[in-house]
């Protein structure tokens, strides 16, 4: 009775294990961008240092807490950047029911869509754009990034779409230097302009 019992539990567990199966991705964590990071956050502290008495000097308190302000948020950024990984890393989990993915843009949040929810699927080597529906609301499409250079095993990701997909992914290849380029430009122009709206 004992054995018959073992083997329906063993039988019930193999069958939950297969039906709960996916590829999972997780971002792999480099001590040289921490470092970097630290050095950069450094910099900009010693620069916050170095121009205080000049600054108090002047007697212009708006330059004080421009300069100042600009110097420590991107010191305390720099940091938070580099602790990133390590604190809430990107991971991408592929399975037959969607897909869940937390990353760089939603760092609190795991966004999780299922198979069902997705309009359109572009894959190219470090950009998955999807497009999918809400629940409640099917006649609204939102995009949902993700961004895969963070992600280890990325070259995986291509073959771990098709074999659960229920909707025909289109591959692309990545841009052209210049596009990527003007991308970083207009980010860090984003950010910086992020950055006086905090100040001000």
């Amino acid at each position: 009775m004992n054995e018959e019992a073992d083997n329906k539990k063993q039988t019930t567990d193999a069958i939950v294990e297969k039906d709960d199966h996916q590829d999972n991705f997780l971002e792999a964590r480099e001590p040289v961008e921490l470092i970097f990071c630290i050095i950069i956050a450094a910099a900009y502290a010693g620069l916050a240092k170095f121009c205080w008495g000049p600054l108090v000097a002047a007697g212009s308190p708006q330059a004080l807490i421009d300069a100042e302000g600009i110097y420590i948020t991107i010191a305390l950024l720099a940091l938070l950047i580099g602790a990133r990984p390590y604190i809430s890393p990107s991971n991408l989990q592929i399975s037959k029911h969607g897909i869940k993915y937390q990353g760089a843009l939603f760092w609190t949040q795991r966004k999780t869509v299922n198979w069902t929810q997705i309009v359109r699927m572009y894959v190219s080597p470090d950009l998955i754009l999807i497009l999918y529906r809400l629940p409640n609301k099917p006649k609204s499409i939102r995009p949902l990034f993700m961004h895969t250079v963070y992600l280890a095993d990325r070259d995986r990701i291509s073959d771990s779409i098709l074999k659960y997909s229920l909707v025909e992914p289109v591959f692309l290849a990545n841009p052209a230097w210049p596009t990527r380029l003007f991308g970083y430009v207009l980010l860090g122009m984003v950010i910086f302009w992020i950055i006086r709206m905090l100040i001000s």
